[in-house]
């Protein structure tokens, strides 16, 4: 299990190191513009990561206003974890070993969340590229140029110049990560994210 977190935390810091490379690119709708068209964002995914953790992740998720809850299974079907990203916090709990992790234990281990924050990843779901320019000025100086981030736009159902992946590669420790969005649905629909929250509770 420890690898199953390890792969999903690479998310939330993988941009820890400086970047040489950022392609950027902008959704024709900005994320307010979405938030008003549309109630929710619904879809799947997956999680490919090698280096310190190699394994692939699959993920349901559903996001609505400023939350997103997450759902993640291996590559046989079995539920691993549970994630709940609200504007400030992610919670986290391990559906095998029957563990929680909140807010804090997740920042003090990994605290570079304030590159790739709570936000920035609820924004990529809904199919928004996180403007990161600001918080990559605020890097170590001293860091060394190991880090390249890139994200991919390709048709996804009916739009025909989606935000679908984020990928990552680090040279200095050789982990590699990338996330691909596989299905993204908006809709007006009410989801009722206090019923997913309670999944999280033991």
């Amino acid at each position: 299990m420890v690898k199953y977190i390890g792969i999903l935390l690479l998310i939330l810091i993988g941009c820890a190191s400086s970047v040489d490379n950022l392609v950027l690119m902008h959704s024709k709708k900005s994320y307010p513009e979405l938030l008003n068209q549309y109630k929710s964002s619904k879809g799947k995914g997956l999680i490919d990561s090698r280096g310190t953790f190699n394994g692939k992740l699959s993920f349901s998720y559903k996001s609505q206003g400023d939350s997103t809850f997450f759902q993640f299974s291996d590559m046989v079907g079995r539920k691993t974890l549970l994630m709940w990203i609200s504007p400030n916090t992610i919670t986290i709990r391990d559906l095998i070993n029957n563990k929680y992790y909140d807010n804090n234990q997740v920042v003090d281990i990994f605290p570079y969340l304030e590159i790739l924050g709570t936000k920035d990843i609820t924004k990529f779901v809904w199919g928004v590229e996180p403007d990161l320019r600001q918080k990559i000025k605020n890097l170590n100086k001293n860091m060394d140029n190991d880090l390249i981030l890139k994200f991919s736009y390709t048709k996804l159902n009916n739009e025909k110049n989606a935000l679908t992946s984020l990928d990552f590669s680090d040279r200095n420790s050789n982990n590699k990560l990338k996330i691909d969005i596989k299905k993204r649905e908006r809709g007006t629909d009410h989801i009722n994210m206090k019923k997913l929250w309670k999944m999280l509770e033991f």
